[in-house]
């Protein structure tokens, strides 16, 4: 029996195309545009800071950027500006620092000795555990001055977080996909001769009514 499958996908358009379009992640990139060549460089930098202050979340060091800088210089002469921002930003998502969420301990410390994290640690430290994500530009910006451990800052920051409706992708749906692990239902391999009654339509069913993360149980 030959099983349902496409044939061919054809795909029309878009017609009369007027550049790569306007969209909110594209307006966070380019946070200024160029006017002419000789603006395209300075602008280039501005870029590529922002994009690695948030994506390190931590300031950028002036030593730091001509790495940053470099894959941008390859793009530009070979395909132009937003070219060189493409490949200039590919090297800071492949980036440990954007991988990983490093802390490192402070100079002339004990090891096993407890010491207080600093403030852009802990903002990364907040922001993962309510948001799941990386801090946005208050709580960096916070930080980055070394407000965030102020307790009174930091219990206004965190109601600001919890208000947010991140907090509740992240603290409720996140929470039971993993408690529950039902994001990995569809791999779960069912032996039919101790389920015969299991099939596609259940599977199907099953996943309906817990939802896609799982959070309408815990709900």
């Amino acid at each position: 029996r030959e099983e349902p499958g496409v044939g061919r996908v054809t795909i029309r358009g878009p017609y009369d195309p007027q550049g790569p379009g306007e969209t909110p992640s594209r307006s966070k990139i380019f946070v200024c545009r160029p006017t002419s060549s000789q603006d395209e460089d300075p602008c280039a930098k501005k870029i590529i800071s922002n994009l690695a202050r948030h994506a390190y979340r931590r300031p950028i060091a002036d030593q730091e950027l001509p790495s940053l800088l470099a894959p941008y210089h390859i793009g530009r002469e070979e395909g132009g500006f937003e070219e060189g921002i493409e490949l200039a930003l590919q090297r800071i998502l492949v980036s440990p620092e954007f991988l990983f969420r490093i802390e490192q301990d402070p100079e002339n410390v004990e090891p096993g000795t407890a010491y207080p994290i600093r403030d852009l640690e802990l903002a990364s430290r907040l922001s993962f555990f309510l948001w799941s994500s990386i801090p946005d530009e208050e709580l960096l910006a916070l930080a980055g001055r070394g407000q965030l451990t102020n307790p009174e800052i930091r219990e206004e920051q965190v109601r600001r977080m919890l208000a947010d409706p991140r907090a509740v992708d992240a603290l409720v749906d996140g929470f039971a996909a993993q408690w529950l692990n039902v994001r990995r239902v569809g791999e779960v391999v069912v032996d039919p001769l101790v389920y015969p009654n299991f099939d596609e339509s259940l599977l199907d069913a099953f996943q309906r009514l817990v939802g896609d993360d799982g959070a309408d149980v815990v709900r």
